[in-house]
């Protein structure tokens, strides 16, 4: 059953980033990263992480998914933007 919730947190977590990231500002989709990054830091310098190889390949592979998400959805917003502009340059066109 821990499974099971970590698997559902970890789906919020891609759906709040997929959200923040394709929002006008970067700021917000940028948030979790810079948040994931900093909690994985507390959770090296408190001592709570029991094996290194595998807290820093959770920590690196974290990063890497959120960063990536944040990526797919600064290009989702070009793309919208770019679209809006093209049907307004066709609107003026007629």
């Amino acid at each position: 059953m821990h499974w099971f919730l970590s698997l559902l947190l970890a789906i919020a977590i891609l759906v709040v980033q997929h959200f923040l990231s394709t929002r006008e500002k970067a700021f917000w989709g940028a948030l979790l990263p810079v948040v994931y990054a900093g909690f994985m830091v507390y959770l090296n310098y408190s001592g709570q992480s029991a094996d290194m190889d595998e807290f820093w390949f959770i920590s690196i592979l974290g990063t890497v998914i959120l960063l990536s998400e944040w990526a797919s959805g600064r290009e989702a917003i070009k793309k919208r933007r770019k679209n809006e502009l093209e049907k307004m340059k066709t609107l003026d066109m007629n």
